[in-house]
């Protein structure tokens, strides 16, 4: 998309990433405001925390400004901005994002990278709407309901009422951004991807396009497709959970689930999703990723899971920790063994239900 402009975008491939996208497409192709003036077409590419570094390489000029989309900020990361500064690019850098990762790492992005950092609790896409409300940019009906669809994805319905200021949400909104994400899931298709972003960007009131995907005999309609996909995704997650769910392991607060050999696919934070509304318990499922590496997402309520993931990494157990409130994810180290992950693991979540008892106290 648009090789060698002045404006590149790299945005993460859920819907959240997906809106954010499509709303400094709108901005700067449509309207021609930000984060250029003058209308152009930016490059775009998905991402997310591991590949970053490779797409950003990617990019083999130096533009103008390059934005960054809801992508939590890991060691990853930081490693692909320092490579990028490294090669002479003195570009303009904005980052909007809301993972706890981003937010803790604001003196290394802004003193260390020259990074213009937005961060905050809600959504990016909303996070990034305040931002542009603030230099009286108005986004399409289309933007806005998709911006409160992901608010709902990424909190809860009456916290994205009030972000808002509108009492209604769309049901059918949120379920298609809740397809898109799902769809991108199983497909991770750069086309699929830019197909929504230019989809959602676009002011004109017209029916989801066409597209070709590789794999696929003929053209597909962009929406139906998403949610077709998104359904089976769900059916598959929610069989394989429900086995999972039988075998889980307690560990004092919470579950244990280890689903390696029995969950190669993404979608890692679903499976854990379904598990917790099947148990009615904190989960922590422990997955094996395509690259031989573990993964452990921890699903529990209040703000407890991201809580698990800091004190397991300030443990030595988990790295490159991402997600947000409810929902955390992280990497086991090199040498970690199963027995001392679990033992960690029921001491974490000790110690945060210890502290987040003593914060409701309060």
């Amino acid at each position: 998309m648009q090789e060698g402009s002045a404006v590149a975008v790299i945005g993460d491939w859920d819907a959240d990433g997906v809106v954010s996208s499509a709303i400094i497409y709108y901005t700067q192709a449509k309207l021609g405001v930000f984060p250029l003036r003058g209308r152009l077409r930016p490059w775009m590419s998905p991402g997310g925390p591991r590949s970053f570094p490779e797409v950003l390489a990617g990019l083999g000029w130096c533009p103008q400004v390059l934005v960054v989309l809801d992508i939590p900020y890991t060691e990853e990361v930081s490693g692909g901005l320092r490579d990028f500064r490294a090669r002479g690019c003195a570009s303009k850098i904005y980052y909007f994002d809301h993972h706890p990762s981003t937010v803790d790492s604001l003196p290394e992005l802004e003193e260390e990278l020259r990074v213009e950092v937005v961060v905050g609790r809600s959504a990016t896409a909303v996070l990034l709407r305040t931002f542009l409300a603030g230099m009286n940019v108005r986004l399409t009906p289309r933007l806005e309901g998709f911006i409160k669809a992901v608010a709902v994805l990424e909190g809860s319905r009456r916290r994205a009422e009030s972000l808002i200021g509108d009492q209604i949400v769309e049901e059918r909104l949120v379920q298609i951004a809740a397809s898109m994400s799902k769809a991108l899931n199983m497909m991770r298709s750069e086309d699929l991807w830019r197909g929504y972003v230019e989809w959602l960007a676009n002011p004109l009131p017209f029916e989801a396009p066409k597209i070709h995907l590789p794999g696929i005999e003929g053209e597909i309609d962009l929406i139906e497709a998403s949610v077709d996909m998104g359904r089976e995704a769900d059916e598959e997650a929610k069989q394989v959970a429900m086995d999972l769910a039988m075998g889980a392991e307690n560990l004092g607060y919470m579950k244990f689930v280890d689903a390696r050999g029995k969950w190669k696919k993404r979608g890692a934070t679903a499976l854990a999703g379904y598990i917790y509304r099947m148990t009615g318990q904190p989960v922590a499922v422990l997955v094996e990723k395509r690259d031989g590496g573990l993964l452990l997402v921890i699903r529990a309520p209040r703000g407890a899971a991201v809580r698990i993931a800091e004190i397991l990494k300030a443990m030595n157990a988990l790295e490159d920790i991402g997600g947000h409130g409810n929902v955390a994810t992280g990497r086991l180290p090199p040498g970690l063994s199963i027995e001392r992950l679990k033992t960690l693991l029921r001491r974490a979540v000790f110690q945060a239900h210890q502290e987040l008892y003593q914060e409701n106290r309060k």
